[in-house]
Protein backbone atom coordinates (compact mmCIF):
# COMPACT_ATOMS: atom_id res chain seq x y z
CA UNK A 1 0.00 0.00 0.00
CA UNK A 2 1.12 3.32 -1.17
CA UNK A 3 1.95 5.48 1.67
CA UNK A 4 1.04 9.26 1.47
CA UNK A 5 3.79 11.84 3.46
CA UNK A 6 2.36 14.77 4.97
CA UNK A 7 3.29 17.30 2.47
CA UNK A 8 1.92 15.37 -0.05
CA UNK A 9 -1.24 15.02 1.48
CA UNK A 10 -1.30 18.54 1.84
CA UNK A 11 -1.06 19.18 -1.81
CA UNK A 12 -3.77 16.84 -2.49
CA UNK A 13 -5.98 18.48 -0.01
CA UNK A 14 -4.88 22.20 -0.66
CA UNK A 15 -7.16 24.11 -2.90
CA UNK A 16 -5.86 24.59 -6.80
CA UNK A 17 -4.98 28.24 -8.17
CA UNK A 18 -8.10 28.05 -9.96
CA UNK A 19 -10.16 26.90 -7.43
CA UNK A 20 -9.05 29.50 -5.08
CA UNK A 21 -9.75 32.12 -7.89
CA UNK A 22 -12.94 30.72 -8.66
CA UNK A 23 -13.95 31.16 -4.86
CA UNK A 24 -12.46 34.75 -4.49
CA UNK A 25 -14.32 36.41 -7.59
CA UNK A 26 -17.39 34.53 -6.80
CA UNK A 27 -17.52 36.05 -3.17
CA UNK A 28 -16.53 39.30 -5.07
CA UNK A 29 -19.72 38.92 -6.89
CA UNK A 30 -22.12 37.86 -4.11
CA UNK A 31 -20.97 40.35 -1.74
CA UNK A 32 -21.62 43.38 -4.28
CA UNK A 33 -17.70 43.96 -4.39
CA UNK A 34 -17.83 43.26 -8.28
CA UNK A 35 -21.37 44.81 -9.24
CA UNK A 36 -23.47 44.10 -11.60
CA UNK A 37 -22.16 46.38 -15.02
CA UNK A 38 -18.34 46.34 -13.38
CA UNK A 39 -15.57 46.21 -15.93
CA UNK A 40 -12.44 44.42 -14.93
CA UNK A 41 -9.97 42.34 -16.75
CA UNK A 42 -7.68 39.43 -16.20
CA UNK A 43 -4.79 41.88 -16.01
CA UNK A 44 -6.69 43.46 -13.08
CA UNK A 45 -7.48 40.01 -10.79
CA UNK A 46 -4.15 38.32 -11.57
CA UNK A 47 -2.38 41.30 -9.79
CA UNK A 48 -5.23 41.99 -6.99
CA UNK A 49 -5.74 37.98 -6.54
CA UNK A 50 -1.23 38.12 -6.76
CA UNK A 51 -1.48 34.95 -9.31
CA UNK A 52 -0.59 34.24 -13.16
CA UNK A 53 -3.19 34.88 -15.60
CA UNK A 54 -3.48 31.43 -15.97
CA UNK A 55 -6.06 30.06 -13.32
CA UNK A 56 -7.54 33.43 -13.22
CA UNK A 57 -8.54 32.37 -16.95
CA UNK A 58 -10.00 29.60 -15.96
CA UNK A 59 -11.88 30.76 -13.36
CA UNK A 60 -12.95 33.26 -15.54
CA UNK A 61 -14.23 30.71 -18.49
CA UNK A 62 -15.85 29.04 -15.55
CA UNK A 63 -18.14 31.74 -14.29
CA UNK A 64 -18.72 32.21 -17.77
CA UNK A 65 -20.43 29.23 -18.18
CA UNK A 66 -22.39 29.55 -14.43
CA UNK A 67 -23.54 32.86 -16.21
CA UNK A 68 -22.05 35.22 -13.95
CA UNK A 69 -19.73 37.28 -16.25
CA UNK A 70 -19.04 37.67 -19.64
CA UNK A 71 -15.82 37.98 -21.64
CA UNK A 72 -15.17 40.53 -24.39
CA UNK A 73 -12.52 39.53 -25.92
CA UNK A 74 -9.96 42.75 -25.85
CA UNK A 75 -12.51 44.61 -24.11
CA UNK A 76 -12.25 42.76 -20.54
CA UNK A 77 -14.72 41.42 -17.92
CA UNK A 78 -18.28 42.26 -17.46
CA UNK A 79 -20.50 41.58 -14.61
CA UNK A 80 -23.93 40.33 -15.24
CA UNK A 81 -27.33 40.15 -13.72
CA UNK A 82 -28.61 36.64 -12.87
CA UNK A 83 -30.25 35.21 -15.20
CA UNK A 84 -34.29 34.12 -13.73
CA UNK A 85 -33.40 29.99 -15.37
CA UNK A 86 -29.95 30.34 -13.19
CA UNK A 87 -31.68 31.96 -9.86
CA UNK A 88 -33.94 29.10 -9.94
CA UNK A 89 -31.96 26.26 -10.54
CA UNK A 90 -30.07 27.61 -7.81
CA UNK A 91 -33.19 27.60 -5.43
CA UNK A 92 -34.22 24.22 -6.65
CA UNK A 93 -30.95 22.84 -5.49
CA UNK A 94 -30.74 24.46 -1.87
CA UNK A 95 -33.83 23.43 -1.21
CA UNK A 96 -33.44 19.74 -2.44
CA UNK A 97 -30.24 19.96 -0.04
CA UNK A 98 -32.40 21.37 2.94
CA UNK A 99 -34.53 17.90 2.20
CA UNK A 100 -32.02 15.97 2.06
CA UNK A 101 -30.13 16.76 5.39
CA UNK A 102 -33.74 17.53 7.09
CA UNK A 103 -34.85 13.96 5.52
CA UNK A 104 -31.75 12.47 6.67
CA UNK A 105 -31.36 13.74 10.36
CA UNK A 106 -35.19 14.46 11.06
CA UNK A 107 -35.47 10.99 13.93
CA UNK A 108 -31.99 11.34 15.20
CA UNK A 109 -31.33 15.38 15.32
CA UNK A 110 -34.99 16.00 16.27
CA UNK A 111 -33.96 18.32 19.28
CA UNK A 112 -31.27 20.48 17.19
CA UNK A 113 -33.97 20.96 14.36
CA UNK A 114 -36.46 21.83 17.03
CA UNK A 115 -34.13 24.43 18.36
CA UNK A 116 -32.60 25.90 15.64
CA UNK A 117 -36.41 26.73 14.39
CA UNK A 118 -37.35 27.53 17.53
CA UNK A 119 -34.89 30.47 17.97
CA UNK A 120 -35.52 31.54 14.27
CA UNK A 121 -38.78 31.73 14.71
CA UNK A 122 -38.30 33.82 18.49
CA UNK A 123 -36.13 35.96 15.99
CA UNK A 124 -38.29 36.70 13.57
CA UNK A 125 -41.17 37.58 16.03
CA UNK A 126 -39.33 39.66 18.26
CA UNK A 127 -37.02 41.65 14.97
CA UNK A 128 -39.52 41.64 12.16
CA UNK A 129 -40.82 45.58 12.88
CA UNK A 130 -37.27 46.66 13.64
CA UNK A 131 -34.61 44.85 11.75
CA UNK A 132 -34.08 45.37 8.07
CA UNK A 133 -35.06 43.20 5.48
CA UNK A 134 -31.36 42.42 4.64
CA UNK A 135 -30.76 41.40 8.68
CA UNK A 136 -34.09 39.24 8.38
CA UNK A 137 -32.37 37.85 5.01
CA UNK A 138 -29.42 36.74 7.13
CA UNK A 139 -31.10 35.49 9.90
CA UNK A 140 -33.41 33.28 7.31
CA UNK A 141 -29.92 31.97 5.96
CA UNK A 142 -28.45 31.15 9.22
CA UNK A 143 -31.40 28.73 9.98
CA UNK A 144 -30.62 27.02 6.77
CA UNK A 145 -26.92 26.45 7.42
CA UNK A 146 -27.66 25.28 10.70
CA UNK A 147 -29.78 22.85 8.68
CA UNK A 148 -27.57 21.52 6.39
CA UNK A 149 -24.84 21.17 9.08
CA UNK A 150 -26.83 18.25 10.96
CA UNK A 151 -24.92 15.57 9.77
CA UNK A 152 -21.42 17.18 9.64
CA UNK A 153 -21.15 16.25 6.14
CA UNK A 154 -18.44 18.62 4.74
CA UNK A 155 -19.63 18.27 1.00
CA UNK A 156 -22.67 19.24 1.98
CA UNK A 157 -21.89 22.03 3.61
CA UNK A 158 -19.61 23.09 1.60
CA UNK A 159 -22.63 23.17 -1.68
CA UNK A 160 -24.90 25.02 0.41
CA UNK A 161 -22.30 27.70 1.18
CA UNK A 162 -21.77 27.78 -2.61
CA UNK A 163 -25.09 28.22 -3.60
CA UNK A 164 -25.55 30.73 -1.04
CA UNK A 165 -23.00 33.10 -2.68
CA UNK A 166 -23.87 31.97 -6.30
CA UNK A 167 -27.41 33.62 -5.21
CA UNK A 168 -25.96 36.24 -3.57
CA UNK A 169 -27.98 35.61 -0.50
CA UNK A 170 -27.82 38.19 1.83
CA UNK A 171 -28.00 41.19 -0.60
CA UNK A 172 -31.16 39.63 -2.34
CA UNK A 173 -33.76 40.11 0.28
CA UNK A 174 -36.93 41.13 -1.93
CA UNK A 175 -38.93 38.68 0.01
CA UNK A 176 -38.47 40.94 3.51
CA UNK A 177 -39.81 44.15 1.84
CA UNK A 178 -43.32 45.15 1.18
CA UNK A 179 -45.60 43.92 0.11
CA UNK A 180 -44.29 40.74 0.10
CA UNK A 181 -43.03 40.51 3.87
CA UNK A 182 -45.95 39.71 5.59
CA UNK A 183 -46.70 36.86 2.99
CA UNK A 184 -43.03 35.61 3.94
CA UNK A 185 -42.93 35.80 7.86
CA UNK A 186 -46.29 33.47 8.07
CA UNK A 187 -45.15 30.57 5.22
CA UNK A 188 -41.74 31.08 7.04
CA UNK A 189 -43.34 30.44 10.46
CA UNK A 190 -45.43 28.07 9.47
CA UNK A 191 -42.49 26.00 7.55
CA UNK A 192 -40.09 25.96 10.86
CA UNK A 193 -43.47 24.72 12.45
CA UNK A 194 -44.17 22.07 10.22
CA UNK A 195 -40.41 20.60 10.74
CA UNK A 196 -40.77 19.67 13.86
CA UNK A 197 -44.40 18.33 13.43
CA UNK A 198 -45.41 14.79 12.34
CA UNK A 199 -46.42 15.05 8.90
CA UNK A 200 -42.95 17.01 7.94
CA UNK A 201 -42.24 20.17 5.70
CA UNK A 202 -42.74 18.66 2.17
CA UNK A 203 -45.16 20.97 0.83
CA UNK A 204 -44.07 23.92 2.74
CA UNK A 205 -40.79 23.65 1.23
CA UNK A 206 -42.28 23.76 -2.06
CA UNK A 207 -44.51 26.92 -1.05
CA UNK A 208 -41.59 28.34 0.19
CA UNK A 209 -39.26 28.15 -3.56
CA UNK A 210 -42.39 29.46 -5.37
CA UNK A 211 -42.47 32.63 -2.84
CA UNK A 212 -38.26 32.79 -3.33
CA UNK A 213 -38.66 32.63 -7.35
CA UNK A 214 -41.26 34.94 -6.96
CA UNK A 215 -39.47 37.63 -4.94
CA UNK A 216 -35.99 36.95 -5.91
CA UNK A 217 -34.21 39.85 -7.56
Amino acid sequence: MRIVHNREWLSLTRPSLRETAYETILGWIGSGRMPEGAVTSENALAEQLDMSRTPIRAALQQLETEGFLRIVPKHGVLILHASAQRVGDLLETLTALLLFAYEQHKHTKIVEIAAAATELADRIAEASDRKSPESLARIEGSLWMRVLSLGRNQELIRLGHKTMDKLQWSINDRRWRPPYRPETEQLLLKLLSSMIGAAGPGPDFFSYLHLLKRTWS
